[in-house]
């Protein structure tokens, strides 16, 4: 079946202290429900976007590096599932269950792979997805960094060039050689998006497009391992080069149900 990936929007004065109890635990329950369904397959929310390193390509090829986040909205990613469903009507079902366990706006985009063809034991996608297990208790290793390739609305997949494709597929091998890729797609055009906002009244009005205002969007991320934001952010800046984009580092956070352990990341 085809994977999806659910991203949740918050205002950029979201105070998670206000968290509810009770809204934290509708998050957990929701979890629970995907993973027993097996729809989940990875769950995790993200750093404040004032940690955020934001990365633009120059004319002159040159990149160039600032702090905060990318997008200009008042709205910025706070975390994200990867779902796997028979259609975009099944995700976006769980999509409008998770906008109203989380309070928030939703938006859902199919996932796609391309796989370098020069490597084959990475063209399967479960195997990328077998990477993305959260730390155990216990289990000491390096933070994870979600690193977004922003394009344009008006972006023509039909001017990538053989040696822009050679430039991603080498960078991918950089990444695998050094034990930093843990999960790398591209997202179907922003267009065949469907965006789900809570109402007051609690009901969830879906709509179609993507949910951020501006004229451009998110069209793929990698998931990095690296030892900080530096090193993260590193990688980013030959991505943002080989894929003539922008983009944006943050880092991912996992949050555990107590009765879950290792397994319960939302």
């Amino acid at each position: 079946m085809p994977l999806y990936q659910v991203a949740i929007y918050r205002p950029d004065d979201y105070d998670p202290s206000l968290e509810s109890e009770g809204m934290i635990e509708g998050i957990h329950a929701l979890n629970r429900e995907m993973i027993a369904a097996g729809a989940r397959k990875f769950a995790c929310g993200l750093t404040p976007p004032g940690n955020a390193r934001s990365l633009r390509v120059r004319p002159d090829g040159k990149v160039l590096v600032t702090d905060g986040p990318y997008a200009e909205t008042k709205e910025h990613i706070g975390g994200f599932w990867i779902l796997e469903a028979a259609d975009l009507d099944e995700a976006v079902e769980w999509a409008g269950k998770g906008a109203v366990a989380c309070r928030g706006s939703v938006e859902v985009r199919q996932i796609f792979f391309q796989p370098d063809a020069g490597a084959p034991e990475f063209e399967d996608k479960t195997m990328s997805l077998a990477a993305l297990a959260p730390a155990r208790p216990g289990e000491k290793r390096k933070p994870w960094f979600f690193a977004s390739i922003v394009l344009p609305d008006d972006f023509d997949p039909s001017t990538i060039t053989e040696a822009m494709l050679e430039d991603m597929n080498a960078l991918e091998r950089e990444l695998n050689a050094a034990g930093a890729r843990k999960f790398a797609c591209g997202l179907a055009p922003a267009a065949t998006a469907k965006t789900l906002r809570r109402q007051s009244d609690g009901r969830v009005l879906a709509t179609d497009g993507p949910f951020t205002e501006t004229k451009e969007h998110f069209g793929g991320f990698s998931i990095l391992e690296a030892a900080d934001v530096d090193e993260a952010v590193e990688w980013a800046r030959k991505g943002a080069v080989a894929c003539r984009a922008s983009g944006e580092v943050r880092q991912m956070l996992f949050f555990q149900a107590p009765e879950q352990g290792a397994g319960g990341g939302r």
